[in-house]
Protein backbone atom coordinates (compact mmCIF):
# COMPACT_ATOMS: atom_id res chain seq x y z
CA UNK A 1 0.00 0.00 0.00
CA UNK A 2 2.83 2.36 0.90
CA UNK A 3 4.55 1.69 -2.42
CA UNK A 4 1.32 2.43 -4.25
CA UNK A 5 0.93 5.78 -2.44
CA UNK A 6 4.50 6.72 -3.24
CA UNK A 7 3.98 5.97 -6.92
CA UNK A 8 0.82 8.07 -6.96
CA UNK A 9 2.67 11.03 -5.38
CA UNK A 10 5.38 10.93 -8.03
CA UNK A 11 2.80 11.41 -10.80
CA UNK A 12 2.68 15.05 -11.85
CA UNK A 13 -0.54 16.42 -13.43
CA UNK A 14 1.16 16.19 -16.82
CA UNK A 15 2.23 12.61 -16.11
CA UNK A 16 -1.28 11.66 -15.03
CA UNK A 17 -2.70 13.23 -18.20
CA UNK A 18 -0.30 11.28 -20.41
CA UNK A 19 -0.99 8.06 -18.49
CA UNK A 20 -4.74 8.41 -18.94
CA UNK A 21 -4.24 9.39 -22.58
CA UNK A 22 -2.25 6.19 -23.20
CA UNK A 23 -4.88 4.10 -21.42
CA UNK A 24 -7.57 5.70 -23.57
CA UNK A 25 -5.64 4.85 -26.74
CA UNK A 26 -5.45 1.19 -25.71
CA UNK A 27 -9.19 1.16 -24.93
CA UNK A 28 -9.97 2.77 -28.29
CA UNK A 29 -7.84 0.29 -30.25
CA UNK A 30 -9.41 -2.55 -28.27
CA UNK A 31 -12.81 -1.34 -29.46
CA UNK A 32 -11.99 -2.08 -33.10
CA UNK A 33 -9.61 -5.03 -32.76
CA UNK A 34 -11.33 -8.36 -33.56
CA UNK A 35 -11.81 -10.49 -30.47
CA UNK A 36 -11.21 -7.65 -28.02
CA UNK A 37 -13.52 -5.01 -26.53
CA UNK A 38 -12.87 -1.56 -25.14
CA UNK A 39 -14.68 -2.48 -21.93
CA UNK A 40 -12.50 -5.53 -21.34
CA UNK A 41 -9.33 -3.51 -21.91
CA UNK A 42 -10.57 -0.89 -19.42
CA UNK A 43 -11.13 -3.62 -16.82
CA UNK A 44 -7.74 -5.21 -17.52
CA UNK A 45 -5.98 -1.86 -17.14
CA UNK A 46 -7.70 -1.18 -13.81
CA UNK A 47 -9.58 1.92 -14.92
CA UNK A 48 -13.07 0.55 -15.60
CA UNK A 49 -14.75 1.15 -12.21
CA UNK A 50 -13.43 4.71 -11.64
CA UNK A 51 -14.26 5.56 -15.26
CA UNK A 52 -17.86 4.32 -14.96
CA UNK A 53 -18.29 6.08 -11.60
CA UNK A 54 -17.01 9.35 -13.07
CA UNK A 55 -19.30 9.08 -16.09
CA UNK A 56 -22.42 8.12 -14.13
CA UNK A 57 -21.87 10.79 -11.47
CA UNK A 58 -20.37 13.41 -13.76
CA UNK A 59 -22.48 16.36 -12.57
CA UNK A 60 -21.80 15.66 -8.89
CA UNK A 61 -18.20 16.82 -9.39
CA UNK A 62 -17.98 18.07 -12.99
CA UNK A 63 -14.56 19.71 -12.77
CA UNK A 64 -12.87 16.73 -11.13
CA UNK A 65 -14.56 14.22 -13.43
CA UNK A 66 -13.74 16.27 -16.51
CA UNK A 67 -10.04 16.38 -15.60
CA UNK A 68 -10.13 12.60 -15.10
CA UNK A 69 -12.17 11.68 -18.18
CA UNK A 70 -10.90 14.16 -20.78
CA UNK A 71 -7.53 12.51 -21.55
CA UNK A 72 -9.16 9.05 -21.53
CA UNK A 73 -11.81 10.27 -23.98
CA UNK A 74 -9.24 11.92 -26.25
CA UNK A 75 -7.08 8.80 -26.15
CA UNK A 76 -10.06 6.51 -26.87
CA UNK A 77 -11.05 8.57 -29.92
CA UNK A 78 -7.43 8.61 -31.15
CA UNK A 79 -7.11 4.87 -30.54
CA UNK A 80 -10.36 4.13 -32.33
CA UNK A 81 -9.37 6.27 -35.33
CA UNK A 82 -5.85 4.81 -35.34
CA UNK A 83 -7.29 1.30 -35.26
CA UNK A 84 -9.83 2.07 -37.97
CA UNK A 85 -7.27 3.68 -40.28
CA UNK A 86 -4.33 1.35 -39.69
CA UNK A 87 -6.06 -1.91 -38.81
CA UNK A 88 -6.28 -3.44 -42.28
CA UNK A 89 -2.62 -2.99 -43.17
CA UNK A 90 -1.38 -3.66 -39.66
CA UNK A 91 -3.37 -6.84 -39.20
CA UNK A 92 -2.46 -8.06 -42.67
CA UNK A 93 1.29 -7.64 -42.11
CA UNK A 94 1.69 -8.20 -38.36
CA UNK A 95 -1.47 -9.97 -37.22
CA UNK A 96 0.39 -12.40 -34.96
CA UNK A 97 2.47 -9.69 -33.30
CA UNK A 98 -0.58 -7.46 -32.64
CA UNK A 99 -2.48 -10.33 -31.06
CA UNK A 100 0.46 -11.34 -28.84
CA UNK A 101 0.75 -7.73 -27.64
CA UNK A 102 -2.94 -7.49 -26.75
CA UNK A 103 -2.91 -10.89 -25.07
CA UNK A 104 -0.03 -9.62 -22.95
CA UNK A 105 -2.03 -6.52 -22.03
CA UNK A 106 -4.97 -8.67 -20.94
CA UNK A 107 -2.77 -11.09 -18.98
CA UNK A 108 -0.93 -8.30 -17.20
CA UNK A 109 -4.20 -6.82 -16.00
CA UNK A 110 -5.44 -10.07 -14.43
CA UNK A 111 -3.93 -9.46 -10.93
CA UNK A 112 -5.59 -6.06 -10.52
CA UNK A 113 -8.75 -7.49 -12.06
CA UNK A 114 -8.92 -10.33 -9.52
CA UNK A 115 -8.22 -7.90 -6.70
CA UNK A 116 -11.11 -5.69 -7.80
CA UNK A 117 -13.42 -8.70 -8.29
CA UNK A 118 -12.74 -9.91 -4.73
CA UNK A 119 -13.03 -6.46 -3.15
CA UNK A 120 -16.24 -7.53 -1.38
CA UNK A 121 -15.12 -11.10 -0.81
CA UNK A 122 -15.05 -14.28 -2.91
CA UNK A 123 -17.89 -16.80 -3.14
CA UNK A 124 -17.61 -20.10 -4.95
CA UNK A 125 -20.97 -19.57 -6.66
CA UNK A 126 -19.37 -16.71 -8.62
CA UNK A 127 -17.85 -19.45 -10.79
CA UNK A 128 -21.34 -19.95 -12.27
CA UNK A 129 -21.01 -16.41 -13.62
CA UNK A 130 -17.56 -17.33 -14.96
CA UNK A 131 -19.11 -20.21 -16.89
CA UNK A 132 -21.80 -17.85 -18.25
CA UNK A 133 -19.12 -15.39 -19.38
CA UNK A 134 -17.25 -18.21 -21.10
CA UNK A 135 -20.47 -19.25 -22.86
CA UNK A 136 -20.92 -15.67 -24.10
CA UNK A 137 -17.41 -15.72 -25.55
CA UNK A 138 -18.20 -18.96 -27.38
CA UNK A 139 -21.37 -17.34 -28.73
CA UNK A 140 -19.21 -14.54 -30.10
CA UNK A 141 -17.14 -17.21 -31.86
CA UNK A 142 -20.24 -18.51 -33.64
CA UNK A 143 -21.12 -14.94 -34.64
CA UNK A 144 -17.64 -14.53 -36.08
CA UNK A 145 -17.90 -17.77 -38.04
CA UNK A 146 -21.06 -16.56 -39.73
CA UNK A 147 -19.73 -13.11 -40.51
CA UNK A 148 -17.54 -13.62 -43.57
CA UNK A 149 -20.21 -13.77 -46.27
CA UNK A 150 -22.39 -10.93 -44.97
CA UNK A 151 -20.35 -7.78 -45.72
CA UNK A 152 -22.24 -4.85 -47.20
CA UNK A 153 -20.57 -2.36 -49.51
CA UNK A 154 -21.49 0.80 -47.60
CA UNK A 155 -23.47 1.57 -44.45
CA UNK A 156 -26.83 3.28 -44.74
CA UNK A 157 -27.54 6.10 -42.23
CA UNK A 158 -29.69 3.73 -40.16
CA UNK A 159 -26.98 1.03 -40.19
CA UNK A 160 -24.37 3.64 -39.18
CA UNK A 161 -26.62 4.80 -36.33
CA UNK A 162 -27.05 1.23 -35.04
CA UNK A 163 -23.31 0.57 -35.48
CA UNK A 164 -22.57 3.56 -33.25
CA UNK A 165 -24.92 2.21 -30.60
CA UNK A 166 -23.20 -1.20 -30.75
CA UNK A 167 -19.76 0.41 -30.43
CA UNK A 168 -21.02 2.37 -27.42
CA UNK A 169 -22.31 -0.76 -25.69
CA UNK A 170 -19.03 -2.62 -26.28
CA UNK A 171 -17.00 0.31 -24.98
CA UNK A 172 -18.93 0.36 -21.71
CA UNK A 173 -19.91 -3.25 -20.99
CA UNK A 174 -16.93 -5.64 -20.62
CA UNK A 175 -17.30 -8.86 -22.56
CA UNK A 176 -19.26 -7.45 -25.48
CA UNK A 177 -17.00 -7.69 -28.53
CA UNK A 178 -18.40 -5.10 -30.91
CA UNK A 179 -16.13 -6.28 -33.71
CA UNK A 180 -17.69 -9.77 -33.69
CA UNK A 181 -21.24 -8.37 -33.68
CA UNK A 182 -20.46 -5.95 -36.51
CA UNK A 183 -18.78 -8.75 -38.47
CA UNK A 184 -21.86 -10.90 -38.03
CA UNK A 185 -24.05 -8.08 -39.38
CA UNK A 186 -21.63 -7.46 -42.25
CA UNK A 187 -20.94 -3.91 -41.07
CA UNK A 188 -17.42 -4.21 -39.64
CA UNK A 189 -15.37 -3.62 -42.78
CA UNK A 190 -17.57 -0.84 -44.20
CA UNK A 191 -17.46 0.89 -40.79
CA UNK A 192 -13.65 0.72 -40.71
CA UNK A 193 -13.53 1.93 -44.33
CA UNK A 194 -15.80 4.87 -43.48
CA UNK A 195 -13.37 6.08 -40.83
CA UNK A 196 -10.30 5.32 -42.91
CA UNK A 197 -11.72 7.26 -45.89
CA UNK A 198 -13.23 10.06 -43.75
CA UNK A 199 -16.79 9.51 -44.98
CA UNK A 200 -18.26 12.42 -43.02
CA UNK A 201 -21.96 11.49 -43.22
CA UNK A 202 -21.40 7.92 -42.03
CA UNK A 203 -19.06 9.05 -39.24
CA UNK A 204 -21.65 11.61 -38.04
CA UNK A 205 -24.40 8.99 -37.84
CA UNK A 206 -22.06 6.58 -36.02
CA UNK A 207 -21.26 9.34 -33.51
CA UNK A 208 -24.96 10.11 -33.04
CA UNK A 209 -25.73 6.44 -32.41
CA UNK A 210 -22.88 6.10 -29.94
CA UNK A 211 -23.79 9.27 -28.07
CA UNK A 212 -27.48 8.43 -27.91
CA UNK A 213 -26.84 5.00 -26.39
CA UNK A 214 -23.90 5.93 -24.18
CA UNK A 215 -25.62 7.47 -21.16
CA UNK A 216 -28.14 4.66 -20.76
CA UNK A 217 -25.40 2.05 -21.13
CA UNK A 218 -23.19 3.74 -18.50
CA UNK A 219 -26.06 3.93 -16.00
CA UNK A 220 -26.92 0.27 -16.59
CA UNK A 221 -23.30 -0.88 -16.28
CA UNK A 222 -22.78 1.05 -13.06
CA UNK A 223 -25.97 -0.42 -11.55
CA UNK A 224 -24.97 -3.97 -12.50
CA UNK A 225 -21.39 -3.69 -11.22
CA UNK A 226 -22.49 -1.99 -8.00
CA UNK A 227 -25.37 -4.33 -7.21
CA UNK A 228 -23.85 -7.59 -8.52
CA UNK A 229 -20.18 -6.77 -8.05
CA UNK A 230 -18.69 -10.26 -7.73
CA UNK A 231 -21.06 -11.86 -10.22
CA UNK A 232 -20.37 -9.22 -12.84
CA UNK A 233 -16.59 -9.34 -12.52
CA UNK A 234 -16.40 -13.13 -12.58
CA UNK A 235 -18.64 -13.22 -15.65
CA UNK A 236 -16.15 -10.92 -17.36
CA UNK A 237 -13.31 -13.17 -16.16
CA UNK A 238 -14.91 -16.14 -17.94
CA UNK A 239 -15.26 -14.09 -21.09
CA UNK A 240 -11.65 -12.95 -20.83
CA UNK A 241 -10.32 -16.49 -20.48
CA UNK A 242 -12.20 -17.91 -23.47
CA UNK A 243 -11.80 -14.87 -25.72
CA UNK A 244 -8.05 -14.87 -25.06
CA UNK A 245 -7.92 -18.50 -26.15
CA UNK A 246 -10.00 -17.72 -29.25
CA UNK A 247 -7.76 -14.89 -30.45
CA UNK A 248 -4.51 -16.72 -29.64
CA UNK A 249 -2.66 -16.57 -32.98
CA UNK A 250 -0.63 -19.72 -32.47
CA UNK A 251 3.12 -20.22 -32.25
CA UNK A 252 5.54 -19.84 -35.13
CA UNK A 253 8.66 -21.83 -34.40
CA UNK A 254 11.22 -19.41 -35.82
CA UNK A 255 12.98 -16.19 -34.78
CA UNK A 256 9.71 -14.26 -34.90
CA UNK A 257 8.62 -16.18 -31.78
CA UNK A 258 11.18 -14.16 -29.79
CA UNK A 259 9.53 -10.94 -30.99
CA UNK A 260 6.08 -12.32 -30.14
CA UNK A 261 7.14 -13.27 -26.61
CA UNK A 262 8.83 -9.91 -26.05
CA UNK A 263 5.70 -8.07 -27.21
CA UNK A 264 3.49 -10.16 -24.92
CA UNK A 265 5.88 -9.67 -22.00
CA UNK A 266 6.05 -5.93 -22.65
CA UNK A 267 2.26 -5.68 -22.83
CA UNK A 268 1.86 -7.72 -19.64
CA UNK A 269 4.43 -5.64 -17.76
CA UNK A 270 2.85 -2.39 -18.94
CA UNK A 271 -0.64 -3.49 -17.90
CA UNK A 272 0.62 -4.76 -14.54
CA UNK A 273 2.40 -1.49 -13.82
CA UNK A 274 -0.73 0.47 -14.71
CA UNK A 275 -2.59 -1.66 -12.20
CA UNK A 276 -0.26 -0.43 -9.42
CA UNK A 277 -1.07 3.23 -10.12
CA UNK A 278 -4.30 4.82 -8.97
CA UNK A 279 -6.39 5.97 -11.92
Amino acid sequence: MENKIKKEKRLTPAGTFLLHLAVGVVIGIGGVLPGVSGGVMAVSLGIYKPMIDALAGFFKAPKKNCVFLLPIGIGAVLGFLLGAVALSGLMERWYTQVMWLFLGLVAGGIPSFIKEANERGFKWRYLIATAAGAALALLMLFLREGAAAADVERLTPLEALISGAIVSVGAVIPGISTSFILMYLGWYRPLMDAFANAEALTVIFVALGAGGCFVATVKTARWVFDRFHGWAYYAVLGFLAVSAALIFPGITWDLSLIVDILLAAGGALGAYMLGTVSM
